[in-house]
């Protein structure tokens, strides 16, 4: 009977496996953040530019308004700052997400590692039991025809 592969090292195997979704979830939700930030930051300058267009608009109308007009300055100069500070929280997004990605990577090669590991010993129990295998064939072999028992082919002389 052959003998059951076991793994030593498979608790291992599943700790480095489950790392490794960990740092997938952590990199999901990076993604997430940036995506989010990113959609904050289009829809700052679609303010911005709607505000530049009514600006336009306002001044191009024969009776000006002045106090509209310094009401959609001050709004554009907020839109600015606020698109500066998610410009900046982008980066940083983008910069942490750069950092969970390589995390992401060195969990992943650990898990390869192990894994690689895994697949050497699987071959060499293979190789082992296919031996065992042989040698119980050759032994019985060895015994049929040492007993003088008929091969398969043909039948003891008579």
């Amino acid at each position: 009977m052959a003998r059951k592969f076991r793994f030593r090292l498979e608790v291992v195997r599943k700790l480095r496996e489950q790392a490794r979704d960990e740092q997938r979830l952590v990199v999901a939700g990076v993604i997430r953040a940036v995506r989010s930030v990113e959609g904050r930051m289009g829809r700052l300058t679609d303010q911005l530019r709607e505000t530049v267009h009514r600006t336009r608009d306002a001044r191009e109308e024969k009776r000006l308004d002045l106090p509209s007009l310094r009401g959609h300055q001050f709004y554009q100069g907020w839109l600015h700052r606020r698109i500066m500070e998610t410009h900046e929280n982008l980066a940083v997004s983008k910069a942490r997400l750069d950092a969970e990605r390589v995390r992401l990577g060195e969990a992943t090669m650990r898990l390869k590692a192990i894994e690689k590991l895994r697949e050497r010993r699987w071959k060499r129990h293979q190789t082992l039991v296919h031996r065992e295998e042989q040698a119980v064939g050759d032994e019985a072999a060895a015994r049929a025809f040492a007993c003088g028992t008929p091969r398969m082919g043909g039948g003891m002389p008579a």
